[in-house]
């Protein structure tokens, strides 16, 4: 039996939520905890790490008032918590989602969510049969310049979607830059190379955009470097995709930028009445066009507020992660669910069949 009460500055009323952060070697786990520390309607009462045992230490002398456990076995017997922040390497994500789904605990996931399909659909299974709340991290449809791309195909300012374009080019993984031995580019941890640990994000923006999923692939995945190792393990990936209302997508990612800093993104949309462009993903604005503005283009500023101490520093991840609490708290889906995380997934292990088969994958 659980008693609502009215928090400061919640007019809702909605009941305050206990949260155990699992998992502080992931890149993003730092983040992220800063982020569920300072969610509204959110107490963080425990740490759960069963390897990196300095950065446990680190957290006990930091926060004296929060619990820690070495296993989320402990952890769920003898916490008291209703959601939990999950920041694993991939390998690990299916098996603690299970156990936090079978205990009724809700959760948010980093990517990525596991190795591979097989690997996450019981995870899925768990979820759903549990009617826990999930999200699946991938943000970008929460981004203010998706949200508007997407608002002017409903509002059919860009008519009917026929095709959509999204590239990623970031630093090489080699000794000195991302180094080979992280969790992110090995196979044991993380199952794959760039289309595995990044291209998530663009495919699930993409779906989110083209209003549908993506019914087949044709792809080319390559090791052209070769300081990852293993099956899968991509520094470049050219993925083609036909969307189940017969709109088609093409996404480019590469490991490459000799340099360090080097970040080329992007992403493209062409309808039946206009276009879209986001020069770079992430950044204020937008390039429109469409026939009802007799052709002239648009740009569109967003206002992207700085919120520090949080993942990405930026109000809009924030609010995201926000969201997600108010979902559980009103027995709603969050806006990225386990669901949509598993299509990702699929489309990934299709791409990664193509490449080796050189044949067309139906999903």
């Amino acid at each position: 039996c659980r008693i609502q009460f009215r928090l400061p500055g919640n007019p809702k009323g909605l009941m305050s939520l206990k949260a155990a952060c699992v998992g502080l070697r992931h890149g993003h786990a730092s983040g992220l905890t800063g982020t569920f520390k300072l969610l509204e309607g959110v107490e963080v009462v425990a740490f759960c790490e069963d390897t990196d045992m300095e950065k446990l230490d680190a957290l006990r002398e930091n926060n004296p008032d929060v619990r820690l456990y070495t296993s989320v076995e402990e952890l769920i017997e003898k916490e008291e918590f209703e959601v939990a922040c999950v920041a694993l390497p991939a390998n690990e994500v299916p098996g603690v989602g299970i156990k936090l789904a079978n205990a009724g605990k809700h959760f948010l996931m980093e990517k990525q969510f596991a190795r591979n399909t097989e690997e996450m659909r019981p995870l899925v299974d768990a979820v759903q049969a549990n009617s826990v709340k999930v999200l699946a991290h991938y943000p970008w449809r929460a981004h203010p310049a998706v949200k508007s791309i997407k608002d002017h195909l409903e509002e059919g300012t860009l008519g009917r979607p026929l095709a959509i374009h999204a590239q990623l080019v970031t630093s090489q993984v080699r000794p000195g830059f991302r180094g080979p031995e992280g969790l992110a580019y090995r196979n044991d941890t993380e199952g794959g190379g760039i289309l595995h640990m990044l291209g998530g994000h663009w495919l699930e923006a993409m779906r989110f955009l083209m209003g549908g999923e993506v019914t087949s692939v044709q792809a080319v995945c390559r090791s052209v470097n070769g300081f990852m190792e293993g099956e899968n393990m991509d520094d470049v990936s050219v993925v083609a995709m036909e969307f189940e209302n017969g709109a088609v997508g093409n996404l480019y990612m590469g490991y490459l930028q000799a340099a360090s800093g080097g970040y080329e993104s992007g992403l493209q949309l062409w309808g039946t009445e206009g276009s879209v462009a986001w020069p770079e993903m992430g950044a204020s604005t937008l390039e429109l066009r469409s026939r009802s503005w007799d052709d002239n283009p648009r740009t569109l500023t967003f206002d992207l507020a700085p919120k520090e101490d949080v993942y990405g520093n930026e109000q809009w991840l924030f609010d995201l992660a926000q969201d997600f609490i108010q979902a559980i708290q009103e027995d709603r889906q969050p806006q990225v669910t386990a669901l949509d995380g598993f299509r990702c997934l699929q489309i990934i292990d299709a791409a990664y069949e193509s490449s080796k088969t050189g044949q067309r994958v139906e999903i």
